[in-house]
């Protein structure tokens, strides 16, 4: 059985399926993380190591398990952007930096957890991406339009999430978003591809594609926030493409790749490559990708690519917690009601798998619910009596 030391850093529910898709695969899981990491979160992992969120103790306490236990463990994953930058930044032993970090190649560090670093890797790669400008402080607003355009997607260096990424459609829009960016350090200029995003997990070993999948985005948490709801197909158009991203890159681990396809040239762009998991993995079990068959195939040191096993052409996948939460912000009643009535079998997608999971993800919709529900309460409640302020006939009555 292959030992997995799975580092969190961030509170991110993305992660909370991790030591059970570990787990399915035939790993052991110990966990280093905070006290209120997600992750934390599942009855599937054996240890875990728990500190505070400083990120100075944190990742102090972190070398020195490192340094004592690093060899206990086949695999060690760190799950999240910032620490991946985080260590990134302060490894600086070449042995240390492959043991732990998701890449053959220590060349091009720079791709962990920067959006200018991926550009330029697809440039020296010969990977196909948006025409884009790195921002320096001697570049004026005009070149960068007559070098990349519009609409133009504006992205600071050291995002995630769908945060910091703007989109101007022309100069006016440009300049004001460019003014309300304090920290423009190697911010990106990137054009705008009209047509869709299509993602693809992956799984990697030393550069080889074991496992992935292909969906369109249905439904998002704000416009450029994480999706909700996918599509996957049984489509491998993209295949040569992430063989030649896993290998050039040296990509060695799990991978969120996201391309826009432009329907009127017939091209995938690569936009986005965070070398990290996150939670759609987990459901490569109902698409036909699974990504436990891809763990088992590593651990025993076939590194040939997982076939489709799926008999369907398409397959909905929807998040609970993420889809739910965004019925409840987003006042998508209609939504709730397919969840509730069962809309496309997406009760299969509610983690009962385990227990904890699901008592912590039910209690953290419900206080949600609660919270945005006394919120309308106490706004509705202001707004009457601001109305009786302003009428002292009824007031007086």
């Amino acid at each position: 059985m292959s030992k997995v030391l799975f580092i969190s850093y961030m509170n991110w529910d993305s992660l909370m399926e991790m030591p059970a898709l570990l787990k399915n695969g035939g790993c052991s899981v110990d966990l280093f993380c905070t006290e209120n990491s997600w992750v934390l979160e599942n009855e599937s992992y054996n240890r875990a190591y728990i500190t505070e969120q400083d990120p100075e103790i944190f990742s102090e306490k972190l070398f020195n398990y490192l340094k004592l236990y690093k060899n206990n463990y086949q695999w060690i994953i760190p799950g999240d952007d910032i620490i991946m930058r985080i260590l990134n930044e302060k490894i600086t032993d070449t042995n240390l930096f492959y043991k732990v970090m998701p890449l053959t190649k220590i060349e091009n560090r720079d791709l962990l957890g920067s959006k200018k670093g991926l550009s330029e890797l697809c440039t020296k790669y010969g990977i196909r991406t948006p025409k884009y400008m790195i921002y320096n402080d001697k570049i004026s607003i005009d070149e960068i339009i007559d070098s990349v355009g519009f609409p133009m997607m504006v992205k600071l260096d050291k995002s995630e999430g769908g945060f910091g990424v703007y989109k101007c459609n022309d100069r006016e829009e440009l300049v004001a978003t460019v003014a309300k960016i304090s920290n423009r350090e190697n911010m990106v200029f990137q054009q705008f591809i009209n047509g869709y995003e299509v993602n693809t997990e992956i799984l990697t070993r030393n550069g080889k594609l074991i496992v992935y999948n292909y969906s369109k985005t249905l439904r998002t948490i704000g416009e450029f926030g994480v999706s909700t709801q996918r599509v996957y197909e049984k489509n491998n158009d993209l295949e040569i493409d992430l063989k030649h991203i896993s290998d050039s890159l040296g990509l060695n681990g799990f991978a969120n790749v996201v391309f826009l396809y432009s329907e009127t040239e017939n091209i995938y762009y690569l936009i986005e490559a965070d070398v990290r998991p996150n939670s759609w993995m987990y459901y490569g079990k109902f698409t036909g990708n699974d990504f436990a068959a891809g763990i088992k195939k590593i651990n025993k040191g076939d590194l040939s690519l997982v076939e489709n096993s799926s008999k369907k052409k398409e397959t909905f996948v929807s998040l609970y917690k993420k889809d739910i939460y965004r019925c409840i912000v987003e006042k998508d009643y209609k939504e709730v009601v397919k969840w509730a009535l069962n809309w496309n079998g997406r009760w299969k997608f509610v983690p009962g798998y385990d227990q904890k999971t699901l008592n912590s993800v039910n209690q953290y919709l419900i206080k949600t619910f609660n919270g945005f529900f006394k919120q309308k309460l106490q706004h509705e409640f202001k707004f009457n009596l601001g109305g009786l302020n302003h009428n002292p006939l009824r007031l007086a009555k």
